[in-house]
């Protein structure tokens, strides 16, 4: 695994050729694990033509050694700050042109950097490491089928346990407990649970509204495995024979089998996009799809690539996105159908197929 760790920074270092950089700062924590498998806080890395050195304190040196074996440390004292600590790194007295994260750069962290490095000129680079991080290797979408996985099975666990009178509340407790026993280390995001017309709000805040009282619960839901995450959504149906219903959530899932199928290296975003929204509208429903079709997943939840109106990134394959169209009714609910999937360089793959989504399946 170092070795990856090693292609990944040499690939950034080959960019830094090209922007005419002599060296790079890291600064955002998920880009520093994904460059060196650290995945402690307060940490820079350096990443030069003659090498990198991960920037740190004594607080983890050991977790240094065991996830980053080999890699060059400069662990800082209490009185050294980590901008001194680059500024120490990269040479006081030494000239250059240094690449900073703009993304994650605060104005205070940004000049504080230039107070310490006099010498030196900061230059702006705006999602360097996240370019690479949208084309996953085999190793992290493995890790993310087991991401998947472990939110499915929760899933099921509670689906199959879910007692009369239980709240969104209780239920949102209750599915990220039984994620983190099927072995996740956190939550994606907070979880999602909304019941009938709390529905309604795509990212619904659970409340005290109780699910067997509604027609309809929808729960949207992730786990974090070893560093990367899941995205799904569901909704248990109550009342089964409410043609309304029926009828919304079989167009969403019309809507999104249709994008599923459009999917494929060379199209864009905002194409798939538009061929899920054709659906909905032919339905009658095109205003109340509200938010972009899906987005990118890895190691963040929102990534940089987006299935969304006019998005022009153009899809390859390793690139993992969500597949997630939805219908929202003030008063009423809401209905939305979220999987994972992998682009191949035929068309995609449903990371996520093992978790039912037809109607039928979907009632209890």
């Amino acid at each position: 695994m170092a070795d990856t760790f090693l292609l990944r920074r040499d690939k950034i270092r080959n960019s830094l050729k090209k922007r005419r950089l002599n060296a790079f700062l890291v600064t955002h924590p998920i880009n520093v694990r994904y460059l060196t498998g650290f995945t402690g806080g307060d940490s820079f890395l350096v990443i030069k033509p003659e090498g990198d050195i991960l920037l740190s304190d004594s607080r983890f040196t050991i977790q240094i050694e065991e996830e980053s074996p080999g890699l060059e440390t400069f662990i800082r004292n209490s009185a050294t700050s980590l901008c001194q600590a680059a500024a120490k790194t990269l040479g006081l007295k030494t000239f250059g042109t240094l690449g900073v994260e703009s993304r994650s750069m605060t104005i205070a962290r940004h000049t504080a950097l230039l107070d310490a490095l006099s010498t030196w000129q900061a230059v702006p680079i705006d999602g360097l490491v996240e370019e690479f991080r949208q084309i996953k290797d085999r190793g992290e979408v493995a890790q993310i089928r087991k991401a998947v996985d472990v939110a499915h099975r929760a899933f099921v666990d509670l689906r199959e346990s879910l007692r009369p009178g239980a709240t969104e509340i209780e239920i949102r407790n209750d599915l990220e407990y039984r994620m983190r026993v099927r072995g996740a280390e956190e939550k994606s995001f907070p979880t999602i649970v909304g019941a009938g017309p709390r529905a309604a709000l795509p990212h619904a805040v659970p409340g005290t509204t109780t699910w067997d009282s509604q027609s309809h619960l929808l729960i949207d839901w992730g786990a974090l495995v070893d560093g990367y995450m899941s995205d799904l959504t569901r909704v248990l149906i109550r009342e089964p024979k409410d043609r309304k219903l029926r009828k919304i959530y079989e167009t969403v899932l019309q809507a999104q089998r249709a994008a599923i199928a459009a999917i494929r290296p060379g199209k864009t975003g905002g194409e798939i996009h538009d061929v899920a929204h054709a659906v909905i509208k032919d339905a009658g429903y095109g205003k109340h799809f509200t938010h972009g079709l899906g987005h990118a997943v890895g190691m963040e939840i929102h990534e940089s690539t987006r299935f969304a109106p006019g998005h022009a990134t153009v899809l390859k394959p390793g690139m993992v996105m969500t597949v997630e169209p939805g219908i929202y009714l003030k008063d009423w609910g809401g209905v939305r159908i979220e999987d994972d999937i992998l682009i191949t360089r035929t068309g995609c793959e449903i990371l996520s197929r093992h978790v039912p989504r037809e109607f039928d399946e979907m009632v209890i």
